[in-house]
Formats: structure tokens, C-alpha cells, sequence
């Protein structure tokens, strides 16, 4: 998708929430990824990361409407050179979300240190990612 980089205003993060997800519709990994950045709700709230790692569009035709997608892969060698100051559990959702949007791999020992809602979240985005669209996983 060939995206002109036009100067927008920054959406609220609800709006930005949207065009996350109108961008990812129809490609299962990425779909799951911003679910997971939505669902966490911290790394969509960090100006930061905003600003440095995810792109805007209008929606062409709807000029109110905003497109944004993430640049995965620069997310996630940020975080692994220690340019993201966040949390262990912050980290892992990031390292799952890239993995599950890029069709990479991320570390095992990520899980251990996501609390109980987050371990959750990254199941049922796995599951998601992996084609079972209304997985929802539950923890007793």
C-alpha cells in the first residue's frame, strides 16, 4: 500500500485506535497486533512511540477519517537497543505484537513476564493471529 506522508492533525487515541485497525483489516497478523496495542492500551498513549513508530493518513475520499499503520520492525529494534524505557511486561506485549504483525518470532521467556489480563491478551492474540478469529482465551 503506497501511503503519501501528509502532515495530520494527532488523532485522539480512540481515533488513532481506528484507522490502527481500518489499516489492518484483512491481514490476520496485524490485526491481531493492534488488538493487542489496543487492548494494553499503554504503548498507543506514549507520544513517543506515536510519534517515532507509527504513520498517519487521511482515508482517501474522508479526509476526517485517519489511516495509521505501525512500523513494526523499527518498534521493535528500538526496544531491543533500549530505546523504549518501559516495563518487562510493557516490553513483552510490544515483542509479541511485532512478532504476531511481521510473522517473526519472539521470545519464549516474554510470557513470564506478563501479569495475568496481559497473558491473556497475548494468547488470544496469538490465536487470533493464527486464524481462529473469535478466540477468547480464559484463565481460571
Amino acid at each position: 500500500m503506497t501511503h503519501a506522508h501528509r502532515r495530520i492533525k494527532r488523532p485522539s487515541v480512540n481515533n488513532l485506535a481506528s484507522g490502527l485497525l481500518r489499516y489492518a483489516e484483512g491481514l490476520r497478523g496485524e490485526l491481531a497486533a493492534v488488538e493487542l496495542l489496543i487492548m494494553h492500551g499503554f504503548w498507543l498513549t506514549r507520544a513517543d512511540f506515536r510519534s517515532h513508530f507509527i504513520e498517519q493518513d487521511t482515508v482517501p475520499g474522508a479526509p476526517d477519517e485517519v489511516l495509521a499503520w505501525v512500523k513494526w520492525d523499527q518498534a521493535a529494534t528500538a526496544l531491543r537497543c533500549g530505546r523504549l524505557v518501559c516495563s518487562s511486561g510493557e516490553a513483552a506485549v510490544l515483542q509479541v505484537a511485532a512478532a504476531l504483525a511481521t510473522g517473526g518470532a519472539f521470545p519464549a521467556s516474554a510470557l513470564s513476564s506478563l501479569d495475568r489480563e496481559n497473558f491473556v491478551h497475548v494468547l488470544t492474540a496469538t490465536a487470533q493471529a493464527s486464524g481462529h478469529p473469535v478466540a477468547q482465551v480464559v484463565t481460571r
